[in-house]
């Protein structure tokens, strides 16, 4: 089931849907590349989360998460 859309204050999407569940990724070991999609994926949402908390500095360190995912995700993916 995918999950919600992230979305900016101009209510922009921040990201694509998140189509993996965690139990596929139990499943079978994930490669770098799918585990960094992933991550990059759910602190994308957690940031959101964090930043509607008023949680600024949580947000601020789940962005860097999810740019550094970002960086070792497949290009276009993320």
């Amino acid at each position: 089931m995918p999950k919600t859309l992230a979305r900016s204050k101009d209510n922009i999407p921040l990201r694509k849907s998140i189509e993996t569940e965690p139990e596929a990724l139990e499943n079978e070991p994930a490669s770098p590349e799918e585990a960094a999609y992933y991550i990059a994926q759910f602190t994308a949402e957690l940031s959101y989360l964090a930043r509607r908390a008023k949680l600024d500095l949580l947000a601020y360190l789940l962005d860097m998460a999810r740019l550094e995912a970002s960086r070792s995700a497949p290009r276009g993916q993320v």
